[in-house]
C-alpha cells in the first residue's frame, strides 16, 4: 500500500508497552463475567486506594468537567510550588510521568544520541529510545539484589568513552522496576559529580520515593540547584493513589523546563486530576501513614517466601520480583485462580514475577497461598 511510505518507520515498528491486565479483562476472559473476587497486583497501584475524603470533594467537582481544564494549571502549580519547595520555572506537569518522558526525549534526544541505563528498568526508556532512534545502552544489574551502584555506572560510562561513544543522558529509576532496587545518595552524588563534569544529563526516575526504607536515600528535588544536568520525575500514580487520573511531575534547570512546557500539549491535565493532585497534597499526612502498611507487609512477605524457599529481589518499592520457573505458567495458572500479577519478562527480566505489595494481609495471604499451591502442583506433575 503506497500510504506505506508516508508512515515513519520507527512509530510503525515500535513496540507498544505492555500494561497490566485490567480486572474486567480477567472476568470477562477466565471467568466468563461470572461474579468472582479478583485480586489484582499486576500493576504497582497503592491498594489503599484514595482517601474517602478526596472521594467526596471530587463528586463536587465532577458537575464542572463540561468547562476545558485551567492550561495554566495556576492553583494546582501553587500547590506542587509549595509542597516541593520549588520555583515556578523548575517545574512541568504531565498527563502521568510517561508523557513527560517522550517530552524529555523529544527535547533532548537526537538521531544517534547515546542513552545510558542499567538494565532491566522501566520498558517505557526502552521504547521511546527506539522511537526516537538513540542508541539505548546499558549494563545488566547483578543478581541476588540488582542493586545500583556508583562504580557500575561510572565503569560503565568511561568504558563507553573509551569506546567512542559520547553518552548524552543517563537514566537512573531509584527505586527500580522492576527490581525495586535503589542507587543510594552517596553513590548517587558520585555519579552526577561525573556526569555534571562531562555534560551528561541525568534523569532521576523516583516515581515510588515515598516507599523507600533506606537510610541513605536520595532526594533529588533538593539537589536540583547544585546540579543543572539533573532530571527529577515524581508521579502521583503512585502513593497518592491516582493512577486512573494520570499526573506526574518534572523538576528541573528552567531552560529544560521551558522547552518541555511548550511541546506540552493543550490541557493535558484534567480538571477532576488537578483537583485530586491538590487534594491530595492537603492529605499528604495521612497518606504517608497508609505507606506504613505496605512497608509492614512487605517483610510479612519476605519471612513467608524465606519459608516456602522461594527467591526474591529485596524491594525499596510498593511491589516484589519473585524468581520462579516457568513464570508464564505460573502467571496463567494464577489468574485462573483469580490473581493478576506480571510476568516480568514483559520488562525484559525472565524467570520473575511482579508482585504489588497488597496493605491488607488477607489479600497477601491468598497470594502466596496460591503460588504456593501452583508451584507445588508444577513440582508433582514434573
Amino acid at each position: 500500500m503506497w500510504i506505506e511510505e508516508y508512515i515513519d518507520k520507527l512509530a510503525y515498528n515500535l513496540e507498544r508497552y505492555k500494561a497490566g491486565k485490567p480486572i474486567e479483562e480477567i472476568k470477562r476472559e477466565i471467568f466468563e463475567n461470572k461474579k468472582v473476587k479478583i485480586i489484582k497486583l499486576a500493576s504497582n497501584e497503592n491498594l489503599n486506594g484514595l482517601n474517602k475524603e478526596i472521594i467526596e470533594r471530587l463528586k463536587k467537582d465532577i458537575k464542572y468537567v463540561y468547562y476545558y481544564p485551567d492550561d495554566s494549571m495556576y492553583y494546582l502549580l501553587e500547590s506542587l510550588i509549595q509542597f516541593y519547595g520549588v520555583r515556578r520555572e523548575n517545574i512541568v506537569v504531565g498527563n502521568g510521568a510517561v508523557e513527560l518522558i517522550r517530552y524529555i526525549y523529544h527535547v533532548l534526544i537526537k538521531k544517534g544520541d547515546v542513552i545510558f541505563t542499567p538494565h532491566p528498568t522501566f520498558a517505557i526508556y526502552y521504547i521511546d529510545s527506539n522511537l526516537f532512534g538513540a542508541n539505548h545502552l546499558r549494563y545488566d544489574l547483578s543478581p541476588p539484589n540488582y542493586e545500583i551502584t556508583s562504580s557500575d555506572i561510572l565503569r560503565g560510562l568511561e568504558s563507553l568513552q573509551k569506546q567512542g561513544y559520547k553518552v548524552k543522558m543517563v537514566v537512573i529509576c531509584s527505586p527500580n522496576n522492576p527490581t525495586g532496587s535503589i542507587i543510594t545518595n552517596t553513590d548517587l552524588l558520585e555519579v552526577l559529580d561525573y556526569t555534571l563534569k562531562n555534560r551528561i544529563v541525568v534523569l532521576l526516575d523516583e516515581a515510588y520515593f515515598e516507599f523507600v526504607d533506606h537510610q541513605d536515600y536520595h532526594d533529588g528535588v533538593r539537589l536540583l540547584d547544585k546540579y543543572e544536568n539533573l532530571i527529577v520525575l515524581r508521579t502521583f500514580s503512585k502513593v497518592f493513589s491516582l493512577a486512573g487520573l494520570r499526573v506526574g511531575v518534572a523538576f528541573s534547570n528552567p531552560y529544560i523546563i521551558r522547552a518541555l512546557n511548550n511541546i506540552r500539549l493543550p490541557f493535558n491535565v484534567n480538571y477532576l486530576a488537578q483537583r485530586a493532585v491538590i487534594y491530595s497534597i492537603e492529605n499528604y499526612n495521612k497518606i504517608l501513614r497508609s505507606v506504613k502498611k505496605i512497608i509492614k507487609e512487605k517483610y510479612y512477605i519476605y519471612a513467608r517466601l524465606r519459608e516456602m524457599g522461594i527467591e526474591f529481589i529485596p524491594t525499596f518499592a510498593n511491589f516484589i520480583a519473585i524468581k520462579v520457573d516457568d513464570h508464564i505458567r505460573v502467571y496463567n495458572d494464577l489468574l485462573r485462580k483469580g490473581i493478576i500479577v506480571r510476568p516480568a519478562s514483559d520488562m525484559n527480566m525472565g524467570a520473575y514475577i511482579r508482585v504489588t505489595i497488597s496493605p491488607r494481609r488477607k489479600e497477601n495471604d491468598v497470594f502466596l497461598r496460591s503460588l504456593y499451591e501452583v508451584l507445588c502442583a508444577r513440582s508433582s506433575s514434573g
